[in-house]
């Protein structure tokens, strides 16, 4: 019998988001404890914590849900960076602050909610950032995959010949921390976290959805074909003002086989309304609309599952 999953995105440690989530896909709590009528399986895509303010109440209650075999669960990029923000180390910008993610202002402020709940130094940290580890960075469930921000067959293979498991080990830690372009290893790991993504071609630029100017554009993965830079790209408010001409340079991009079992993923923090991407493919992080998908054994997937949260 196929295991019917739920599949839930990014939620940001906003507590009323997950409970409405869960209760609008037809979830019911008992003592604190999430479970669905007919043994559905909640699948969340990671990213639970910072942004909002109910950082323990929303990993208590995920934590809950997959330690009674009601949900599971992946790891996100905010996860990750948690990891290396609260793990002395070296960083990649070269700050020589003593942690391996730089706790500089602009990773201070974006990390603050959940530094207001879990304390650097503190004994709830240390065994919250323990759980972090526990969370895999995909999962394929035979029918269906779970990846945080990119399905790629290559750097999956790179990250299983090191662990079979898919889990990072804290000896992988410092190695991905430092963004060596040598590690396959820490690339792998990193696109599978935060997506592809190429250089945009001078002069050109666009601000995010929070006003940071970028030259460095995401790309969808999941798009075959030829490709320019507008058509690619992700995250981006007006992709109008990007150029018009072909994808060039370095990047190390390829795209999803449109064969392939169906992949979710969130990150993205997509803008306008909730939409299949592909037959086989999805992203549902949508901060200004929240949205789940109802996966009910179906190998191409159906706008009629995809679920908007009143």
């Amino acid at each position: 019998m196929t295991t019917h999953y739920d599949i839930i995105p990014d939620i940001h440690a906003d507590i009323d988001r997950l409970t409405q989530t869960l209760s609008t896909l037809g979830y019911v709590s008992d003592r604190e404890v999430w479970g669905h009528p007919e043994g559905r399986i909640a699948a969340f895509l990671g990213d639970f914590i910072d942004m909002g303010r109910a950082n323990r109440a929303v990993l208590t209650l995920v934590r809950t849900m997959r330690d009674q075999g009601n949900a599971v669960a992946i790891m996100g990029n905010h996860e990750l960076n948690a990891l290396l923000y609260h793990q002395p180390g070296l960083n990649a910008d070269g700050t020589d602050d003593g942690y391996m993610r730089a706790h500089s202002d602009k990773n201070r402020a974006q990390h603050q909610t959940f530094l207001d709940e879990f304390p650097v130094g503190h004994a709830d940290t240390a065994e919250m950032l323990e759980w972090f580890l526990t969370l895999p960075l995909f999962l394929d469930l035979g029918g269906l995959r779970l990846v945080h921000a990119c399905w790629d067959d290559v750097r999956i293979e790179t990250i299983l010949a090191r662990r079979p498991s898919g889990l990072l080990a804290q000896d992988d830690l410092q190695e991905v921390a430092l963004e060596d372009d040598a590690s396959c290893f820490a690339e792998a790991v990193l696109t599978t976290l935060k997506g592809p993504e190429a250089e945009l071609p001078t002069p050109y630029f666009f601000h995010d959805i929070k006003g940071h100017k970028r030259t460095g554009l995401r790309l969808k993965w999941w798009q075959s074909g030829a490709m320019t830079w507008r058509d690619a790209a992700l995250s981006v408010p007006d992709p109008a003002a990007l150029p018009g001409t072909p994808i060039e340079g370095e990047v190390s991009f390829r795209a999803y086989d449109a064969e392939a079992k169906p992949v979710f993923f969130g990150h993205y923090k997509r803008l306008g309304s909730p939409a299949i991407d592909a037959p086989n493919a999805v992203c549902l992080d949508y901060p200004r609309v929240t949205c789940a998908y109802k996966w009910a054994g179906e190998y191409r997937l159906d706008s009629k599952n995809l679920i908007l949260i009143d």
